[in-house]
């Protein structure tokens, strides 16, 4: 049965590698798709930044208690003081603020009492609002200032206020140290390009060939309808693995080109060693396995594409927000939540990121997930058995 199956595995992936397209949109794009992304953003959002560090903004400065507010915001934006301001300005400009005092903060200074100060900005201009940020900084600043001159007349300082010191100290093995990022990204990008990596070839291979008129060939010869279904699945599976292994490497590159728009500085890159990716690469088969018996599953029982992709779609938006649901979920302690499937595999990932892997969690995720495979391809296998359905074909 097995070497049936390698046979069918071994025609379906030299037909894909046949032609440069399939080649360049599974292996070649993945890889570049994710540093181009990164790229892009990082640059327009760090043209943008500076872009508002060099704008000269139009401030109107009302009741200013003293110079001391004037040139701590000179230190963190450029600007020039204007008198027409009004609100309506400040409505139709984006770097255009109001800053308004107590008209007695002068007096309110002296006397070491509590000053207001209210700021007129424009929350939908992205100029605006870093220039509000901007001032509120400068505000704080001030603040401290103030409280410091006050305290002095005590003869106390700031440091005074805070009678508890802390003191952090990080725990955690130092090969694990900023791997919590990683491990809230990887999962997600291999789960979804596991999925997007496996659904056009998985239908192009079942409804496609329903299409085509090719499966009913394919079924004539003598060739166990079980091996059948295993070879295709493993060309299914092929594909998605190596979809999503250019795309991990696609997204390790984009770590290092990211800069510091994505945290690149902090994520300990050299926390994924051979062991970890070996980790990887095992929870990535029985993940690709899963999903890849699914679609083949699902697109064999389709009497065309366009109705298999229709099957399909809800297990793809399923797995999207499964995705973004456990971004930000630790691995649980209850054994029972590695029986089900994709969600183990998160987990798992997780744990071999951050090294906390569990050798218990690992074994109930691998015996689940190839459980799971099994009954799909005994089920396929009924599927390529029925006549009904593999006859709908144009229907």
């Amino acid at each position: 049965m097995l070497r049936d199956a390698l046979i069918i595995f071994r025609k379906e992936l030299k037909n894909v590698f046949k032609d440069g397209r399939t080649i360049f949109a599974v292996l070649i794009l993945p890889m570049l798709i994710m540093p181009i992304i990164f790229f892009v953003i990082n640059t327009v959002s760090s043209s943008q930044v500076r872009t508002f560090e060099n704008t000269e903004y139009r401030l109107k400065l009302i009741n200013v208690p003293d110079e001391r507010f004037t040139s701590i915001l000179g230190d963190l934006i450029k600007f020039v003081q204007v008198e027409e301001l009004d609100r309506e300005s400040v409505l139709n400009s984006d770097d255009s603020i109001i800053v308004e005092f107590a008209p007695d903060s002068v007096k309110r200074v002296q006397e070491g009492v509590k000053v207001d100060a209210k700021l007129y900005y424009k929350s939908t201009s992205r100029a605006s609002s870093f220039a509000a940020q901007m001032v509120h900084s400068a505000l704080s600043a001030y603040s401290s200032v103030l409280l410091a001159d006050r305290l002095s007349q005590h003869g106390l300082t700031l440091a005074d206020l805070n009678p508890v010191e802390v003191e952090r100290e990080d725990v955690a093995p130092e090969e694990s140290k900023g791997t919590e990022a990683l491990a809230v990204l990887i999962p997600y990008f291999l789960l979804i390009y596991i999925f997007s990596g496996s659904m056009n070839i998985g239908l192009d291979t079942t409804a496609g060939e329903k299409e085509r008129g090719s499966m009913p060939v394919l079924l004539v010869n003598q060739v166990s309808r079980t091996s059948i279904a295993t070879g295709k699945i493993l060309y299914v599976m092929t594909i998605a693995v190596l979809n999503s292994i250019f795309t991990f490497i696609g997204l390790m590159i984009a770590f290092r080109l990211g800069g510091p728009a994505f945290g690149a500085g902090e994520l300990n890159l050299s926390s994924l060693s051979l062991t970890t990716l070996a980790g990887l690469f095992a929870t990535l088969l029985t993940m690709a396995g899963l999903a890849a018996s699914l679609i083949v599953l699902l697109g064999s029982l389709a009497r065309n594409i366009k109705e298999g992709g229709g099957y399909i779609l809800p297990i793809y938006i399923f797995a999207i927000v499964l995705g973004v649901a456990t971004m930000q979920m630790e691995s649980p302690d209850n054994p029972l939540m590695y029986f089900i499937p994709l969600l183990n595999s998160i987990f798992v990932m997780k744990d071999i990121i951050t090294v906390q892997f569990v050798g218990s969690r690992f074994m109930f995720m691998v015996f689940s997930n190839l459980s799971y495979i099994s009954v799909f391809v005994y089920l396929l296998a009924r599927v390529f058995n029925s006549e009904k359905i593999m006859d709908s074909s144009g229907s």
